[in-house]
């Protein structure tokens, strides 16, 4: 009997460690697809990085500048979310440009990196544990093509584990250790990385990250580490989930499948201090406080996984520079209008319009200015928008506004209010700013792209016309 309750209590926090494991590691997969799919996979991004695979040294080093500059502000808020690397890779699988070691480029990482191999040659996402030449971690690869769907590449995401850690440390309440294999840290790392590693407490085939993080635990379980080696390692032979209980502490372990399909390349490990297993045999309360604790770690994590969520949410929903909707979801916002101004019989305009020789703004001034020129222009309009009205940036420097129960004579109006508060304005640079606009209504057979190609074009007629002015028709 007291066996059985044993097995059950370890069996229990297995799956605890696994579903909580699972669920962190979901919530950044979701976070990297919005970050390909919102900031990775644009013209601008795209245009910039295509030129590379063809390029001379010399032009590589401008993209890869250039490339840098752009995405620098993305990658320091990635880091905020403990996502701490952003690595493009050309499509032989040679490194081109690492964020978190910008100045380490050119080398070729077949034969360490099989997630990028397969992103280049099967051209598809990949996702998975790896190590790299430097960090270990959860790898989001997907592979770039340019307009003409041509190969041009792969980027990458990765979490590190520590950063899993510490997620899940916070939903447990545990202490997280975490080892990988020896033979794997020997043939991957650099070897002026290797001194990073020491060899495991707990199984001499595997190794620890030998940094200031894990150093306290790894001081504090030494006796305990040692004393469960013989048995962890005999358990960890068959590549599945246990739990060892000593001194009072569970000792829990789970094993991390590599991209390439080694079913133990790393563990994850928790120590939780307990006397569940010691009054098992004597308490029948046991099963109701395990319960109990189950429940309150299952709470604690829908409320981590509710703000991850609303973190993804906002990502998904605002772009991030200047505050407005992004084209996503001003896409899904015209839709729905669009459908409602037709069945309830109402005006629906749009405005479409361009800051005036932005690319000189950048040019002259640096794209740091450029962007606070961005977000003023958005500042500004937003103050004379109404409640009703929504403002989205369309891509780069062209922005969208959405006007419910708005006739042609009344959105004019309103262009022409943006555009002078805008001409106005003051930006701290030497050049005057000005927007050029076009103005589209709804009429009985227009769909969204015939509406917005409408717009697109009159603001094409007001850019021809000498720029800073509204056109509303053909």
């Amino acid at each position: 009997m007291y066996q059985d309750k044993q097995a059950a209590v370890f069996e229990r926090k297995v799956k605890v460690f696994k579903d909580v494991y699972n669920s962190t590691r979901k919530s950044y997969s979701k976070i990297t697809k919005l970050l390909y799919d919102e900031i990775i996979n644009t013209p601008e991004v795209i245009d910039l990085f295509k030129q590379a695979k063809d390029a001379s040294t010399e032009e590589q080093q401008i993209i890869r500048n250039a490339l840098y500059q752009l995405l620098t502000p993305t990658y320091t808020s990635l880091k905020t979310i403990n996502i701490r690397q952003l690595h493009f890779h050309l499509p032989n699988v040679s490194s081109f440009l690492r964020f978190h070691k910008p100045e380490k480029y050119g080398d070729s990482l077949l034969g360490i990196r099989y997630s990028l191999e397969i992103a280049n040659t099967e051209k598809r996402y990949v996702e998975g544990f790896e190590e790299g030449r430097i960090y270990n971690g959860f790898r989001y690869v997907y592979p770039l093509f340019d307009e003409e769907k041509r190969h041009i590449g792969s980027v990458e995401t990765s979490l590190s584990f520590k950063a899993l850690s510490n997620d899940i440390e916070e939903t447990l309440g545990d202490e997280i250790d975490f080892i990988l294999k020896k033979s794997i840290v020997e043939k991957k790392v650099w070897k002026s990385e290797q001194s990073n590693y020491i060899i495991s407490q707990i199984n001499s085939e595997y190794m620890n990250e030998n940094v200031n993080e894990y150093t306290p635990i790894l001081s504090k379980y030494k006796h305990i580490n040692q004393s469960i080696s013989q048995e962890a390692t005999r358990q960890m032979k068959k590549q599945v989930g246990f739990a060892i209980c000593k001194d009072n502490t569970i000792i829990t372990f789970i094993p991390i499948g590599n991209v390439q399909g080694d079913k133990n390349a790393a563990y994850l490990i928790s120590y939780e201090k307990s006397e569940e297993v010691r009054t098992i045999m004597n308490d029948a309360l046991v099963l109701l406080a395990i319960s109990t604790i189950i429940l309150l770690i299952v709470s604690i994590l829908i409320f981590v996984i509710l703000q991850k969520i609303a973190k993804i949410t906002e990502i998904a929903t605002y772009d991030s520079l200047t505050g407005a909707y992004n084209r996503s979801t001003m896409n899904e916002l015209l839709v729905y209008e669009l459908e409602r101004s037709k069945r309830k019989n109402k005006t629906l305009s749009i405005i479409f319009l361009d800051i005036d020789d932005f690319k000189s703004v950048n040019d002259r001034y640096g794209h740091e200015q450029g962007d606070l020129v961005l977000k003023k222009v958005v500042e500004l309009m937003g103050e004379k928008l109404r409640k009703s009205d929504r403002l989205g940036r369309w891509g780069g420097e062209e922005f969208l506004v959405m006007l419910p129960e708005t006739n042609g004579e009344e959105a004019v109006l309103v262009a022409e209010k943006l555009r002078e508060v805008i001409s106005m304005d003051e930006y701290r640079i030497p050049s005057i700013v000005t927007c050029s606009f076009g103005v589209a209504t709804c009429v009985n057979d227009d769909n969204l792209e015939s509406m917005i190609a409408r717009a697109d074009a009159c603001l094409y007629k007001a850019k021809k016309e000498g720029k800073n002015r509204v056109v509303s028709h053909l």
